[in-house]
């Protein structure tokens, strides 16, 4: 699809330092990761990825991870 990732990372236990880099990720890819549910017939898990107020709330989420995640690499850094 002429995406800069060729895949989306997904567990299902991921650890928190990892959790806004699996935001930031589903962000960038959203647009693929929507026309891929619409292929599969998957119109109800699509359904958040057509929603502004939702991809405002992903933004938002990966932003803080980020934030989080900084500041414990600070942290360890300074132990």
């Amino acid at each position: 699809m002429g995406a800069e990732y060729e895949s989306l990372l997904f567990c299902t236990e991921i650890r928190w330092l990892s959790q806004g880099k699996v935001l930031a990720r589903l962000f960038e890819l959203r647009h693929e990761v929507r026309e891929f549910l619409l292929t599969q017939n998957m119109l109800e898990i699509c359904q958040p990825l057509n929603d502004d107020y939702w991809i405002a709330e992903l933004v938002y989420m990966a932003d803080v991870f980020e934030h989080l995640n900084e500041l414990n690499k600070k942290n360890a850094r300074s132990k």
